[in-house]
Formats: structure tokens, C-alpha cells, sequence
């Protein structure tokens, strides 16, 4: 065999995995779609804010709270944790245990209040559980006073 031959082989097999790797990308399972809830909150400034709450089979709540209007028109990622203090928290609260605080994103598609709000969620505690899925979140009735 030629350099040339080996060379066109060695492409070809590189291409055969890539494409391997890339539908195994695309036909992974679809996320489960968890019940949730979203009320208006207030900010640790009192400003405006609000807060999903996503239940998961086993009764465990992860609160997300976002530290602004709940008025996001377009799709809006955010990250945790926040280092800068003026995004929000995503954090578990076991019962009889303290606030644990989440890492990863949340994506809102859109929050308007009112209507359903959908989205997505990737979080992680510090010792590795891991939490993802989507939800779709009816809106409370809570009523909140800020300031």
C-alpha cells in the first residue's frame, strides 16, 4: 500500500467515528418533563424577583430563584453559582438539613407572568448528584411585598 492509500484509509476511519460520536449525540434520551412552580419573590435587596420551585419523583424540591423582573421575553440562561450576587441561587433544602447550594445553568424559554413558564435545568450538588431535566411551571398564587 501507497502513503497516499493509508493516509485516505486513516481519513475515512477518523470521519466513520466522528460520525459515530455525532449521532450518538443526537439520539440521546429526551429529558423528563418535572411539574413545577413559579411565584413572584423578592430579591435579597428587596427588589423585584421570582422563584420556580421543580419537584422530582423521590420529593426533593430545587428552588430557583431569579433576582429580577419576572419578565424575560426572550430565552435566558443563567448560571450558579452566582459570583457576582445579583443573578440568584439554585439550591436544595432537605428537610433537617441546611441550605445546599446548587451548581450549573437554568434556561427560561420565556417568563411572563401568568403564563406557563418553560424550561431547562442542569445542576449539581457539591459532593456530584446530579439534577437535569425540563419543567413546565404553572404560576402560584403568593402574594409578596418587596421593601
Amino acid at each position: 500500500m501507497t502513503s497516499r492509500n493509508l493516509f485516505l484509509i486513516a481519513i475515512a476511519i477518523l470521519l466513520l467515528i466522528a460520525a459515530v460520536f455525532i449521532y450518538h449525540e443526537r439520539v440521546q434520551e429526551p429529558l423528563q418533563t418535572f411539574p413545577a412552580v413559579v411565584d413572584r419573590d423578592c430579591a435579597p435587596w428587596d427588589g423585584s424577583a421570582f422563584t420556580v420551585s421543580i419537584a422530582d419523583e423521590t420529593g426533593l424540591v430545587i428552588y430557583v430563584s431569579i433576582w429580577q423582573s419576572p419578565d424575560l421575553k426572550f430565552p435566558s440562561t443563567f448560571a450558579f453559582p452566582d459570583e457576582t450576587g445579583q443573578t440568584g441561587i439554585a439550591y436544595i433544602l432537605p428537610e433537617l438539613d441546611p441550605l445546599e447550594q446548587l451548581s450549573g445553568r437554568v434556561t427560561f424559554q420565556r417568563v411572563e407572568q401568568g403564563t406557563p413558564v418553560e424550561g431547562e435545568f442542569e445542576l449539581s450538588t457539591e459532593t456530584g448528584q446530579r439534577f437535569s431535566g425540563k419543567f413546565l411551571a404553572e404560576w402560584g398564587n403568593e402574594i409578596v411585598y418587596c421593601g
